[in-house]
């Protein structure tokens, strides 16, 4: 008997409710952004009125106002990638763009910070399915095209390594840390996260580099008579 967790039917399954959560929290965001467009500070369950979800799910997926309208101002805000980075352009220095960019959006609002970390901390820990709720990502959108422009350098392995690694240095938790552990300043928080995300991709790079070398030195060796 096949084991449903383990069977193809399964993950596609997994996969179109983790679309679905996106979805949903994407037309939430949308909702809220609408409506303080036009002027007004809504609720949540004014904007599941919107979205034309429950409160219930709405509330799921933002236990308070102020955790909506934290990240509903930090998704409207972040700057579109090709504005920082192209394909083609240096992958170091472009890394290091961006995660400049995204944590100086959510560095300038630590208040709101703060909120949007306590909001999935809550979603999390009120999740009786215990399943890991879906976050917003918005750093992978950034993460992601740069590290795949190294497609033809980095193993598909390597460029997941990489961009789990990169993950940890961008966002709100990375901020957190070092704000409230380390005690940086802004401006220190914010070059130590860049240099950090630079330092990532020149050691993948670094790595590669080396294991190529490697291999030509055994291939050289193999084929010496």
């Amino acid at each position: 008997m096949t084991n449903s967790k383990s069977s193809p039917s399964s993950g596609n399954g997994d996969q179109g409710r983790d679309n679905q959560k996106r979805r949903t929290r994407q037309a939430l965001i949308d909702a809220a952004i609408a409506l303080r467009d036009e002027g007004h500070n809504p609720t949540v369950a004014q904007v599941a009125e919107r979205a034309m979800v429950s409160r219930a799910t709405a509330y799921r997926y933002f236990p308070s106002t102020e955790a909506l309208i934290s990240e509903t101002a930090a998704d409207r805000d972040m700057t579109p990638l090709e504005q920082i980075w192209r394909p083609g352009d240096d992958p170091v220095k472009g890394i290091g763009l961006a995660a400049n960019a995204l944590n100086k959006l959510l560095i300038d609002d630590e208040i709101g910070l703060h909120v949007m970390e306590r909001s999935f901390m809550t979603v999390w820990l009120e999740n009786e399915s215990r399943e890991a709720p879906l976050r917003p990502g918005r750093r992978m959108s950034y993460i992601e095209p740069i590290v795949d422009s190294l497609k033809d350098v980095l193993s598909p392995r390597a460029r997941k390594r990489l961009k789990q690694a990169l993950s940890i240095v961008m966002g709100t938790e990375a901020l957190i840390a070092v704000r409230d552990i380390s005690r940086a300043s802004v401006e220190e928080s914010l070059d130590a996260a860049a240099w950090a995300a630079r330092a990532l991709v020149r050691q993948a790079l670094a790595e590669e580099e080396e294991a190529r070398r490697k291999r030509n030195t055994t291939s050289s060796r193999s084929s010496a008579p």
